[in-house]
């Protein structure tokens, strides 16, 4: 129980048997999903005990079977899991936002025109690379017109 209750830190408020029901009380910021992290838990009951500005304090109900013990645990494991992996991703969104302003400060407009976002295990490929026909020696202003197609 103590290993379970632990990685729920700092999250954890307190664990109940009430009547034939468990009930493990989180606290959770605000912005955090947690509806549609609980869906698939059919048999789980949840129940917001307490809002303010910045923490919801929310119930989440189970049979007090050792499945139903089973199922709070791994519901608040997830809901902490999948919000802390979201609030990661939004770190590095920023972190990366700050990094493109910073390279679009510094580079030429003709490096800026060859950058990728997305290698996908390659290298970095250029936009002619991507898109995957043509010469690969683009268009240049003032050149001849294409060919037509046959």
């Amino acid at each position: 129980m103590y290993e379970y209750i632990k990685y729920l830190r700092p999250y954890f408020h307190s664990l109940r048997e009430i009547e034939n029901n468990v009930s493990l009380d989180i606290k959770l910021p605000l912005t955090w999903i947690i509806d549609d992290i609980l869906k698939p838990y059919r048999s789980l009951q949840t129940k917001v005990q307490h809002k303010n500005e910045k923490l919801t304090l929310i119930s989440l109900i189970a049979n007090a079977t050792q499945e139903g013990y089973d199922l709070v645990f791994v519901a608040a494991s997830n809901i902490i899991k999948v919000n802390g992996e979201l609030e990661e991703k939004e770190k590095l969104f920023q972190e990366k936002v700050k990094e493109l302003e910073i390279l679009f400060k510094k580079e030429s407009l003709d490096k800026l025109k060859e950058l990728t976002l997305l290698n996908n295990g390659q290298n970095n490929t250029t936009s002619a690379e991507l898109v995957g026909e043509g010469n690969g020696k683009g268009f240049e202003a003032g050149s001849d017109t294409q060919e037509p197609n046959d």
